[in-house]
């Protein structure tokens, strides 16, 4: 007769450990590679898309790369826009990406298709200033983590368990 009173109670408590521990949550995380600080989550939904902005450290002008969420939770490089043709930025497009002046004389190269399982970024020092654009707010990442430093960005199935030890959480989650 014991056994059928704890049935109820263990199941319950296996339910529960499960939904917090259990990856279940899509986020866009940003994380520190040198392990000094906390992840940053950001909710994100399929085909979302953010941006990241900085400026170029040799012609000092803005370059905005635009990214969106794949249905394998990859970040697709959709698009990229710039000011300058010069050192270290593209002049023309590959395969069927698409190349172009805007009207205010920036340059975009769009239906770009790379795939990336992460993406590491250097918190910039001096100049860069590396913000990342999500749902319309701009989050200067030198705010979240230490100039510098290292991080890397990926789309994750994050546990509710996780996402508590984080920084920051944006959206919906």
């Amino acid at each position: 007769m014991k056994k059928k009173y704890l049935v109820g109670p263990t199941l319950l408590l296996l339910i529960l450990l499960a939904i917090i521990f259990l990856p279940i949550q899509t986020f866009l995380v940003i994380e520190p590679r040198d392990d000094a600080g906390s992840p940053a989550y950001f909710s994100i939904n399929k085909n979302k898309t953010f941006s990241i902005r900085y400026t170029h450290s040799i012609h000092l002008s803005e370059v905005e790369e635009f990214y969106r969420q794949t249905s394998t939770n990859q970040i697709q490089q959709t698009k990229l826009l710039y000011e300058d043709t010069a050192i270290g930025m593209p002049s023309n497009a590959e395969g069927e990406e698409i190349f172009e002046r805007t009207k205010d004389g920036r340059y975009v190269i769009s239906n770009m298709n790379r795939k990336f399982p992460y993406i590491d970024i250097r918190i910039g020092q001096v100049v860069a200033n590396h913000r990342l654009v999500f749902e319309d707010d701009v989050y200067p990442l030198k705010n979240l983590f230490k100039e510098g430093s290292i991080v890397r960005l990926q789309v994750k199935k994050v546990s509710l368990f996780s996402k508590w030890k984080g920084v920051i959480v944006v959206g919906k989650g």
